[in-house]
């Protein structure tokens, strides 16, 4: 049975045996910020499921336990509970909540950090994917206000308000986000940050890297050439595959470490250093290794199917260890480069890079294992007011001998139009920022604290967006 079949009473006992109903009853609250999501919309009634249910009858007054024709007129037609979205303010009890279900998690893996490893697969935004190059297309016009400036040209460090994300709780320890609005059909920014220029290990958050040089190189190259229609030795890895693979961990060909290193060899250590710091204009940062194991393929070489043709060789120099610190504004920059490329102009792209090329890595990076936008959309009851939403991201996650610490970092892009408050003419609130945060606790604090608190912290980031608290 589903809620738009109930016409009479049902008993709990009724409820509690269709576990096709109890499934959409567990999706339309979590929608509402009452439930939360992945591997707990199972179609389980239990204390859970029955709390946010109750949670559900209170906010909107009608009778608990009663599960009728006006419950499920109700809950079918409810896109948003404002109290919800007025609680989260509270962010000690929003943290306890995510460490709560973080702790009631059980993934099929040994993975300590649900959050950090909940999977595409687990998330309502799978089926937006195949759209997201598209929607980065549009344009929409806003006002905004003066403290939005023209996007910087490359090799240019923006104004950053080093103050702008003092809010943020103590175990993040860099972090950058960068919101964007549109002025005469160009995007404008402002720059927000904590310890955002500091240089420190990003671990696998910093693969966007070796991914969008290559981009750059090839169209260098070849302006013609897709990296969709690209193999690594001729024809036995497609590119694509192996980027997926950095992305999604799912070592469909390889791991994500060795597929990031082979990717680093198409420039020498050196040379790709110097790339990122033209285009960022940070001259102090370091990138010049792998990600702690070989390469995949030593001697890499790029072809392109559709003509045949050599597109890059290896110059065959190794890399590098330990040389890989960068800092938040540094991630930021290139994922809000990678998000906004159609709307930039030409000296302030990712160089040489073609839309062509970077609309398959936006799709690719939509697979990201890290679903903190996820939990936060969640959270914050949003989901059922959230139109056409585009959300890239990279995870990063390790324990560092060096600082003894278990650190996690994020580095994600967003896009949405908030439905909230929508009039009948009229589209809801445009959204766009890019944002990096690292986050680290020394033991006996646990990863997965840890990843409750980036969860809590991207959730505070993404309210204060909504809510017009950062402008």
């Amino acid at each position: 049975m589903k809620l738009e079949n109930i016409t009479s009473r049902l008993s709990e006992e009724q409820i509690k045996a269709d576990i096709e109903l109890v499934t959409q009853i567990q999706m339309k609250l979590r929608g509402l910020g009452l439930y939360p999501g992945g591997k707990f919309v199972d179609g389980d009634f239990g204390p859970r499921t029955r709390n946010a249910i109750k949670s559900f009858c209170d906010a909107i007054n009608i009778p608990f336990p009663q599960y009728d024709r006006n419950f499920a007129q109700n809950l079918l037609t409810k896109k948003q509970l404002p109290s919800v979205l007025a609680m989260v303010t509270s962010r000690a009890q929003t943290f306890q909540n995510l460490l709560d279900i973080a702790k009631a998690t059980k993934l099929s893996t040994d993975e300590l950090a649900p959050f950090l490893h909940r999977g595409i697969k687990n998330s309502k935004y799978i089926i937006e994917i195949s759209q997201y190059a598209e929607r980065l297309t549009a344009k929409y016009e806003t006002q905004v206000p003066s403290t939005y400036t023209p996007y910087p040209k490359r090799g240019v460090i923006p104004t950053i308000d080093s103050q702008g994300l003092n809010f943020l709780h103590s175990d993040i320890k860099e972090a950058c986000v960068c919101i964007g609005n549109f002025v005469n059909g160009e995007i404008q920014a402002r720059w927000l940050g904590k310890n955002a220029l500091e240089e420190r290990q990003f671990w696998s958050a910093t693969k966007i890297i070796p991914i969008l040089s290559t981009v750059c190189e090839a169209n260098t190259r070849a302006p013609g050439v897709d990296i969709a229609n690209c193999y690594i030795n001729e024809t036995q890895y497609k590119l694509s595959d192996i980027i997926l693979d950095i992305i999604s961990y799912q070592g469909k060909i390889t791991s994500s470490n060795a597929a990031a290193a082979s990717l680093n060899l198409f420039q020498t250590p050196t040379a790709l250093e110097t790339w990122v710091k033209n285009i960022t204009g940070n001259q102090q940062l370091s990138f010049r290794s792998g990600y702690g194991g070989n390469p995949f393929i030593r001697q890499p070489k790029l072809f392109d199917r559709v003509t045949g043709k050599q597109v890059l060789n290896s110059p065959g120099v190794p890399l590098e260890v330990d040389k890989n610190y960068l800092s938040a504004y540094d991630l930021t920059r290139l994922i809000s480069m990678l998000g906004w490329h159609w709307h930039l102009p030409a000296d302030t792209r990712l160089g040489g890079a073609q839309w062509q090329s970077l609309k398959s890595i936006v799709q690719t990076m939509g697979n990201d294992r890290a679903r903190y936008i996820d939990i936060a959309i969640e959270t914050l009851g949003l989901e059922n007011v959230i139109n056409s939403p585009v959300i890239i991201s990279k995870l990063g996650n390790g324990f560092s001998d060096s600082r003894e610490s278990h650190e996690i970092t994020y580095v994600a892009f967003v896009e949405f139009i908030d439905e909230r408050n929508r009039s009948t003419n009229q589209v809801g609130k445009f959204k766009t920022f890019a944002m990096t945060l690292r986050a680290a606790v020394k033991p006996p604090r646990t990863l997965v604290e840890l990843d409750a608190r980036m969860a809590a912290e991207v959730t505070e980031i993404i309210r204060r967006v909504v809510a017009d608290e950062i402008i």
